[in-house]
C-alpha cells in the first residue's frame, strides 16, 4: 500500500484512489466532492475551511483534506448512529483502540451528545476523538445543513453521526490530548439552574440577574468563550450569539448546572499565544497522528493569515471524549 502524508490536502482524484486501494481515510471537504468518492473505508464530514503547516489558512472548495490512518488499523468498523444509539458508540468498538466520530452541526445529535457524552458507559476505555462537521460560514447562517458521510455505503446524512472505530495492535494504544490557549478570569463567576444551550436569567457573582443584560452592560467580548475547570483541565463553552428579541444568549455547547464558569482571560495574539503553549506540550510527542482546530479560533485567531504550524481540518465543534469549543485537539499513538 501507498504510503502518504498522514495529514494533507488533496485532489479529489487523489483521495479516490486512495480510497480503491483500501485506504482507512478520514476525509473532510464541500459535499459535492465527497458525494463523488467511491465507497470504501472512510467517513468524512462537510467542512471547506483548513489551516495549513507552511502557510496561512484558507477556505477551499475544491479539495478535501485527508487524514490517514491505514498503517495503525489492525481492523475496523464503520457505523452510523441515530439520537437513540449514540449513547452504545463506547461500547461498539475494540478491546483497544480509538473511535472517531463525526456529527452534524446543530441538529438533535449534537445536542444529545453535548449534554449526554459524559455518562457514556465505557467512555474513558478507549479515546473517543472526532469533528462537527460545517459548512461555509455565509450559508450556515442561511440554513445550509452539515452532513456526515458513510464512506462505506456513500451515504451522507444531516441526522446521523458515523464513526469509524480502528483496533490498535496490543503493542500501541492511542492518547488523546487538548491544546487550549484559554484560562479563565476573575472578572465575574456564573452559574445556571438547569443544563443548556440558552439562557435567559442565570447566577452571575452570586445573584440571578438576565445574562444578555449583564453582557451588553459590561462590554463583554463574546469571541472569549466561558472556561471552566473540569478535574484540572480547562474546557471552552464558546457564545454561538446574543438573541435581543427574546433577551437570551444561545451557546454552542451546553452549561450545566453543578459547574461554575468563568469567562476567558484575553491576549494580544491568538497565534503567538498558541504557538507558545503548544511548543511546550508538542515538544514531548514523537508523533501526531490527527489534529483539528476550531472554526471559532479560525476565525477570531486570524489563520486566514497566519501559520500555527500544523495542517488540518477546521471544526464546528471538537470531539475529545465530550463536546469542546475553540480547543485544538489531536491523537497520538504510544508504544506500550
Amino acid at each position: 500500500m501507498e504510503t502518504v502524508q498522514k495529514n494533507q490536502l488533496m485532489e479529489l482524484g487523489q483521495a479516490a484512489e486512495l480510497i480503491e486501494q483500501g485506504h482507512t481515510l478520514v476525509i473532510s471537504g464541500e459535499e459535492a466532492l465527497l458525494a463523488q468518492l467511491p465507497n470504501g473505508k472512510w467517513i468524512g464530514g462537510t467542512i471547506p475551511y483548513f489551516y495549513f503547516k507552511d502557510q496561512p489558512g484558507r477556505m477551499d472548495k475544491s479539495h478535501v483534506f485527508v487524514t490517514d490512518f491505514s498503517d495503525l488499523a489492525e481492523d475496523l468498523k464503520i457505523a452510523t448512529y441515530s439520537v437513540e444509539t449514540l449513547k452504545n458508540i463506547t461500547s461498539n468498538g475494540f478491546d483497544n483502540g480509538f473511535h472517531f466520530l463525526i456529527l452534524p452541526a446543530l441538529r438533535d445529535i449534537h445536542l444529545s451528545f453535548a449534554l449526554n457524552a459524559p455518562n457514556y458507559e465505557k467512555l474513558f476505555e478507549n479515546p473517543l476523538i472526532g469533528l462537527i462537521a460545517g459548512v461555509d460560514l455565509d450559508e450556515f447562517t442561511d440554513g445550509r445543513l452539515s452532513k456526515t458521510f458513510d464512506g462505506s455505503t456513500g451515504e451522507a446524512h444531516t441526522d446521523l453521526g458515523v464513526a469509524l472505530h480502528v483496533k490498535l495492535p496490543e503493542s500501541q494504544a492511542a492518547r488523546l490530548e487538548i491544546i487550549n490557549v484559554f484560562e479563565g478570569s476573575d472578572a465575574f463567576t456564573l452559574e445556571v439552574e438547569e443544563d443548556g444551550f440558552v439562557f435567559e436569567e442565570c447566577i452571575i457573582n452570586g445573584k440571578k440577574q438576565n445574562l444578555l443584560d449583564f453582557i451588553q452592560t459590561n462590554n463583554i467580548d463574546i469571541s472569549y468563550p466561558l472556561v471552566s475547570d473540569y478535574g484540572g483541565a480547562n474546557v471552552n463553552i464558546s457564545f454561538q450569539r446574543l438573541d435581543e428579541e427574546n433577551k437570551q444568549v444561545v451557546f454552542y455547547a451546553p452549561l450545566f448546572k453543578d459547574r461554575t464558569y468563568r469567562i476567558a482571560k484575553s491576549f494580544d495574539s491568538y497565534v503567538d499565544t498558541f504557538k507558545a503553549k503548544a511548543q511546550v506540550q508538542l515538544q514531548k510527542e514523537n508523533r501526531i497522528d490527527y489534529n483539528c482546530n476550531c472554526i471559532l479560533n479560525y476565525v477570531y485567531g486570524g489563520l486566514d493569515k497566519a501559520s500555527i504550524g500544523f495542517s488540518g481540518a477546521t471544526t464546528f465543534g471538537e470531539i475529545a471524549y465530550q463536546m469542546l469549543n475553540q480547543t485544538f485537539t489531536y491523537l497520538t499513538i504510544d508504544e506500550q
